[in-house]
């Protein structure tokens, strides 16, 4: 996310236009203190609820002046007349001056000039700086009334101006694709760690918390959940088992009890391997977690057998690495589904 500052706006009248003003029209100076006397206040209607404050932005200021501005006659052009690009680290930082012309319909113009400061994890930083610099343009140029408190400290509540780096990580960790993932918090810790960020404050949902110890917390309620949901799986195990052998035909262990004494071990799990060709138990985890208890039970899980490709592999890698797939899968469309 950005992070912006903004230096005051230097007005300055300018010489004789190109060509001569048209004496039929008022000057630019006297159209540009009507739009002053028209103009609104301008108060803090932005609310960022994830750091908890008030802010107003460019749009703000563009929206008090553009009726005002178009009643009067008097047109904006801006003019970029410096930019200088830089690095912080991962985001994208760039510094501007520029120029923002007031013409007036007979041709005169009056110039502000502001700076803008803004940076960006990608490529937003120079829109960023514009919007920075013509916010204190417009402000102070028409001398825009705002709340009490508003300018000090360069209006320190704008959220241009309460980025830091550490925000950008925010911004990714709020996303559920990463909030609900244990790897990619790994990923993000290991990141912030490079950049030396991990003890940054940041705003989290019970408060203000270093960065690595948010990540660090929510890795570790995600695998409190995780093991939850297997202690739940294991004490549905029995109905799951009984459900999956009535759709699928997989014997329960109740039925095969006596099985290694009615059957060889070749018998076995080529009965196993049929189960597990079945399209309907290939693609399903719970069944082929049957077949996997059934193998085990009957010491079977460890014979070669032949996967899908017509290569060899012990029977415990064909089934559980296919169990991992089909979880994996089912895993992504749900990030997608929320995401």
């Amino acid at each position: 996310m950005a992070a912006a500052t903004e230096a005051p706006a230097s007005i300055t009248a300018e010489g004789p236009t190109s060509h001569t003003p048209n004496q039929d029209h008022p000057s630019v100076y006297v159209l540009m203190s009507r739009v002053m006397a028209d103009v609104k206040n301008v108060a803090k209607n932005g609310r960022n609820a994830s750091q908890n404050y008030n802010f107003r932005g460019v749009d703000d200021f563009i929206g008090a002046l553009a009726q005002p501005l178009r009643d009067h006659g008097v047109v904006m052009l801006p003019e970029v007349l410096d930019f200088q690009p830089s690095v912080r680290g991962k985001m994208n930082a760039v510094h501007m001056r520029v120029a923002f012309h007031f013409i007036g319909p007979a041709g005169d113009k009056v110039t502000a000039i502001t700076l803008g400061e803004a940076s960006d994890v990608a490529d937003k930083a120079s829109n960023k700086a514009m919007s920075a610099a013509l916010k204190y343009a417009l402000l102070q140029t028409f001398m825009i009334p705002v709340d009490a408190g508003a300018l000090d400290d360069g209006d320190r509540d704008h959220p241009v101006g309460q980025r830091s780096p550490a925000d950008a990580y925010m911004e990714r960790l709020r996303k559920p694709a990463v909030w609900n993932n244990v790897n990619a918090l790994l990923g993000l810790h290991a990141e912030a760690k490079s950049d030396g960020l991990l003890n940054s404050t940041v705003s989290g949902p019970d408060g203000d918390i270093a960065l690595g110890d948010l990540l660090v917390a929510r890795g570790t309620e995600l695998k409190a959940e995780a093991a939850q949901r297997e202690e739940r799986r294991a004490k549905e195990a029995p109905q799951v088992a009984a459900q999956v052998a009535a759709e699928h035909g997989v014997a329960t262990t109740h039925d095969r009890a006596d099985a290694p004494a009615k059957e060889d071990r070749d018998a076995h799990v080529q009965r196993l391997m049929a189960q597990v060709a079945d399209a309907a138990c290939w693609n399903s985890p719970d069944a082929l977690r049957q077949i996997k208890g059934d193998a085990e039970a009957h010491h079977v899980f460890d014979e070669k057998v032949q996967g899908p490709h017509g290569a060899w592999m012990p029977m415990r890698t064909l089934v559980t690495v296919r169990i991992t797939e089909l979880e994996q899968a089912a895993e992504e469309r749900n990030e997608r589904n929320v995401a």
